[in-house]
């Protein structure tokens, strides 16, 4: 098991642990050390990633491109059958549903892995020293790959005039960044809770299934009102969602959905601070 190890009194070792009884500034540092030698360390984990989701089509023949093809047939599939439902025009109503889901598969595998991070490596936590900040990039790199196949989707909309390009456009990269960075700051905070409490898994996946329902990819929040509009808005995904897709299709973000991004980022950001730097020396005893 990973020794407990105090930091050394010169620069903070990124892999060493606080005391468990350290005061906050000891643990403070010793966490801000972790980050920064993760990010050190990008070549590692960045190279792990890319050889998770090689492995997982190991013996293929389209390996990976099998997710946006996948990808493609499914969101083809929903946006024929809810353009009918709704009566919306296929041209326009198909890039919508498409660019919301895609984003909203990614938010939830950032979610889902964010939440299992350390549980699921709770073998390599033990048996080795090496920040846990490195964990969460690796999961949040994958995630990252993997929707970089299926972003192809929303390629074909430009190459056929489904979606014509905007300056709008360029903001969208700063629209994938946030949603990422949003997804390494759950992996810090969720990632230790779920190891401390282990029914909050399986309590976030009963949550996990219902919540496509409350989120706006086959309908527009504007069609809502009253409560039900309250709900959809305020549900953790939509901001994210609207900033990405409204970049991509042209229309610019709103100054609710602007609101909404920068209160959920700092929520975020304020959890990660405060659990992770609290919770970090423990995490190799929680996963033990």
């Amino acid at each position: 098991m990973v020794s407990n190890a105090s930091e050394p009194p010169g620069r903070p070792d990124g892999t060493a642990y606080a005391p468990l009884d350290a005061n906050a500034w000891v643990r403070a540092r010793a966490a801000t050390a972790d980050v920064v030698e993760a990010l050190r360390r990008h070549h590692g984990w960045r190279y792990l990633a890319a050889e998770q989701v090689k492995n997982s089509y190991r013996r293929t023949v389209l390996g990976p491109w099998w997710l946006t093809a996948q990808q493609a047939v499914y969101v083809s599939g929903l946006g024929f059958v809810f353009s009918q439902l709704f009566h919306q025009n296929l041209k326009t109503f198909l890039p919508y549903v498409a660019v919301g889901f895609l984003s909203y598969v990614l938010l939830l595998g950032l979610l889902r892995n964010g939440a299992n991070v350390f549980v699921g490596q709770a073998g390599l936590i033990m048996s080795t020293r090496q920040p846990l900040t490195s964990i969460v990039l690796r999961s949040v790199m994958v995630e990252l790959i993997q929707f970089g196949h299926n972003a192809v989707i929303s390629v074909v909309f430009f190459a056929v005039g489904y979606v014509r390009p905007t300056p709008w456009l360029l903001l969208a990269p700063a629209a994938l960044v946030v949603m990422l960075v949003n997804g390494i700051l759950v992996g810090l905070w969720l990632g230790p809770v779920v190891a401390r409490f282990r029914d909050v898994s399986p309590a976030i996946d009963s949550v996990l299934q219902v919540i496509i329902f409350f989120t706006p990819i086959f309908y527009k929040t504007s069609d809502l009102s009253g409560l039900q509009a309250t709900l959809i808005e305020w549900n953790p995904f939509t901001p994210f969602i609207d900033f990405f897709r409204s970049c991509v299709l042209g229309s610019g973000p709103t100054a609710f959905t602007l609101v909404g991004v920068v209160v959920f980022s700092l929520l975020n950001l304020v959890l990660a601070l405060v659990v992770f730097t609290q919770a970090r020396s423990r995490v190799p005893y929680w996963v033990s």
